[in-house]
């Protein structure tokens, strides 16, 4: 396991089987705002897709990374490294 100090920022080496649990520990909507995220779209982009304002989609943000105890960065590699594992 990779876990940093303050989490999962270097997912590379992540379990894809813990990987999978965390991705399935959000709600729908931090799913929906952890893919868009993952595929690097813009959080305007990811709000206007979404139909939330930026200021909502923060809220989701902050949650998808204390759940994953990762930076933006680590969301990416955490999500890829779920989607690798099944």
């Amino acid at each position: 396991m990779a876990k940093k100090k303050n989490g999962y920022n270097n997912a590379f080496n992540l379990d894809p089987a813990e990987a999978q649990a965390m991705v399935k520990s959000l709600t729908p909507r931090e799913r929906q705002t952890a893919e868009r995220i993952a595929m690097g779209m813009t959080q305007a982009d990811i709000a206007k897709e979404l139909g939330i304002s930026p200021k909502t989609l923060d809220i989701f943000r902050g949650k998808v990374k204390k759940k994953f105890k990762s930076t933006m960065h680590g969301i990416a590699r955490i999500w890829f490294c779920a989607l690798v594992g099944k």
